[in-house]
């Protein structure tokens, strides 16, 4: 008899196993297409943010930063670390800064009828941006001190640390020739940015000097400065800033320099570069292709952290009817904080970009004449460069959020889901692990400061003390600078050190994740034994969907007529050869277990009868052993379905409600002609 064909139309509906596995297939194909979906925009994402955190050319901003370390400190006469005093530091300015702007041959300065030039030239490609500036902070005497009666006599007046209220703004130095006011006064700058340190973080203003590309003017307006001591014993910080235009790579050096003088007598220096690109200054920067691709890989950044925003509010806003309410269960799950860090860091560095493009939008290069150049014409470029510092830092730190994120995206692969939801399951653990490990290193952190915070630089400060610890954490740190500074107080802090926070708190940290992971594999085994083979169990079921949506097998017949017809005869031998093994396998087994009929001898009912062959299969047995009347009747060849119970690619057409198989004659004859060698 034929084989009997599938459900179609309303008769599908009738068969609930059918039904169920439609729906189940159809549930498969949209939950596989939605993940790839999912997948493809968050590696679009991933690309993108990559390639915009790698726009810069990094390579020349470096080399541009270490010329100018070279020009200005490591490679000058007199290098940064050898100011320690007043007098140190108007040698610095002879021999290295001022050489280092205008030059070491200065004779070209004092010939007859010499231009000064608009824009200094420092050397080939380089020039100076507008003018240099410095300025110097200081603070009133007696501000945060005192001195003993007893010793008033040798010590008039005291000096104390920096402090914004004790800041001295009195106008001093000799008259002015025009006006007759002090020669030195304080200037305010309420565009400007704060000098950040190493002892102290300074606000803008303070006494004002420009250094101008006149050479000769300049030399003489620090000769009076130097003359009339301008740096008095209340001075606190001397900061000086100029900016370098390169016109090879179209980069900005803004530099600056910070003298620190401590109440102790102290000088501390810090020298900062930061290189800016016209895009930092500007959306379009230099209007080149690449500014452009930038600027619309911003845009594009925005659309994807909207859609991320919206897809995580919706995660945690529910809706009873028309009342909104936030589900506070979401907060709990550490994921869904760093998906919420991630996204706020990358607004935060959008809101930074468009604050640099104001403020440098009002700041103008003045290229007049340069009689006129003073302290009102410098132009300020640090603020949009510590705004630049600070998107670096954010954007080197959310590098890490986002890579780490693309975990979930590949819970596909075995043991991912394990260990996401194994972070999860640790975090109550964590946090308390966090809070003991943080209180009982803050409590050595003030212990090594309190003990060799005078003897060794290294823990001079709480901060410098920490970072020692964590290298020492890490295993990067050398403890014979405590046992010098103190043998038997530091050989006892850094045993207790070490047992405490290496040896005690390093393994608690082992043993929570450790008792996570196991609890975690203990429920997630059997789920992920069949995970895999769920996976591929969806997409067998998208194939499904594709063959009976897009007609696969037809057109592979249409096409390829020789090679389906080729395909599928090799896919009959191997189905023959299979029926082959499997009844070897029976014969075999047959053989090993006795025969309760061969007892019966000729009482055995089957003795002498021959068995009836199958009515849809003919071995070569029953063929030698046959003749033409003993097969099955297998009633007229209506259709070319009643040959072939499956196809190249399994029932094709059992899904479709109405559609024939095409009938395509030339490809049955193949089919049914086709020998051994499986050509047509």
């Amino acid at each position: 008899m034929a084989e009997k064909a599938a459900p179609t139309g309303l008769g599908i509906l009738v068969d609930e196993k059918r039904v169920n596995d439609l729906l189940q297939q159809k549930s498969g194909a949209k939950a596989m297409i939605r993940s790839g979906c999912n997948l493809a925009l968050f590696v679009c994402f991933l690309i993108l943010f990559t390639a915009l955190a790698l726009s810069e050319p990094l390579g020349d901003h470096r080399a541009f930063q270490g010329y100018l370390r070279r020009r200005f400190d490591l490679g000058a006469a007199m290098p940064l670390r050898e100011v320690e005093s007043v007098s140190t530091f108007w040698e610095y300015m002879h021999t290295s800064f001022m050489p280092a702007i205008y030059g070491n041959d200065t004779r070209r300065f004092y010939f007859p009828g010499h231009q000064v030039e608009r824009l200094l030239r420092i050397e080939e490609g380089n020039r100076l941006l507008g003018v240099a500036r410095l300025r110097m902070l200081k603070v009133n005497p007696g501000e945060g001190c005192s001195v003993k009666s007893s010793m008033g006599a040798y010590f008039p007046s005291c000096y104390g640390p920096w402090d914004p209220v004790a800041e001295d703004k009195t106008p001093f130095g000799p008259p002015n020739g025009q006006t007759g006011d002090p020669e030195f006064y304080y200037v305010s700058d309420p565009l400007g940015s704060f000098a950040e340190g190493q002892i102290m973080e300074y606000p803008p203003g303070g006494f004002m000097e420009a250094l101008t590309a006149d050479h000769n003017s300049t030399t003489r307006r620090l000769d009076l400065m130097k003359e009339k001591s301008f740096f008095g014993p209340g001075v606190r910080a001397i900061v000086l800033d100029w900016s370098i235009y390169n016109f090879n790579i179209g980069a900005y050096g803004v530099c600056r320099i910070v003298f620190e003088v401590a109440p102790s007598g102290l000088w501390v220096s810090t020298f900062q570069v930061e290189v800016l690109m016209r895009r930092h200054l500007s959306p379009l920067g230099g209007r080149t292709t690449g500014d452009w691709l930038a600027l619309l890989g911003e845009i594009i950044l925005v659309l994807f952290v909207l859609r991320y925003l919206l897809e995580e509010a919706a995660e945690f806003v529910g809706f009873r009817g028309w009342m909104p309410y936030i589900k506070w269960d979401y907060f709990g799950d550490a994921w869904n904080v760093l998906d919420w860090l991630n996204l706020t860091l990358m607004i935060v560095t959008l809101a930074l970009r468009i604050k640099s493009w104001g403020m440098s939008g009002n700041l103008n290069v003045y290229v007049g004449d340069p009689s006129k150049q003073g302290v009102a014409t410098f132009t300020d470029l640090q603020g949009v460069a510590n705004n630049v510092r600070f998107i670096h830092r954010i954007i080197a730190f959310n590098t890490v959020l986002t890579w780490f994120k693309a975990v979930k995206y590949i819970s596909v692969l075995p043991y991912i889901t394990t260990f996401m939801q194994t972070v999860s399951k640790s975090q109550k653990a964590l946090g308390t692990f966090i809070v003991v490990f943080g209180t009982l290193f803050f409590g050595f952190i003030l212990a090594f400061h309190v003990a060799f915070g005078e003897s060794s630089v290294r823990f001079r400060s709480t901060w410098n003390a920490f970072t020692f610890l964590m290298r020492a954490f890490l295993g990067n740190s050398d403890f014979g600078v405590v046992y010098s500074a103190a043998p038997v107080t530091g050989s006892i802090l850094t045993i207790v050190y070490i047992l405490v926070i290496v040896l005690v708190t390093v393994n608690l940290f082992y043993a929570i994740m450790i008792r996570a992971l196991a609890d975690m594999m203990a429920d997630e085994d059997p789920r992920q034994a069949n995970q895999w083979q769920q996976t591929l169990g969806r997409l067998n079921d998208l194939w499904s969907t594709m063959l009976v949506q897009f007609r696969l097998e037809h057109r592979f017949r249409t096409c390829f007529p020789g090679l389906y017809s080729r395909v599928m005869s090799r896919r009959r031998r191997k189905a023959e050869k299979d029926v082959e093994r499997d009844e070897e396998v029976k014969r075999r087994f047959r053989r090993r277990k006795p025969d309760a009929s061969v007892a019966l001898g000729p009482g055995n009912p089957s003795l002498g009868r021959r068995p009836k062959p199958a009515s849809n299969s003919i071995s070569a047995e029953d063929v030698g052993e046959s003749d033409n009347e003993s097969e099955a009747d297998l009633g007229p060849l209506r259709d070319k379905a009643q040959l072939s119970k499956k196809g190249m690619f399994g029932n094709a057409y059992a899904l479709e409600d109405d559609a024939e198989p095409p009938d395509d004659s030339s490809g049955f004859q193949r089919d049914t002609s086709s020998g051994d060698d499986g050509e047509p």
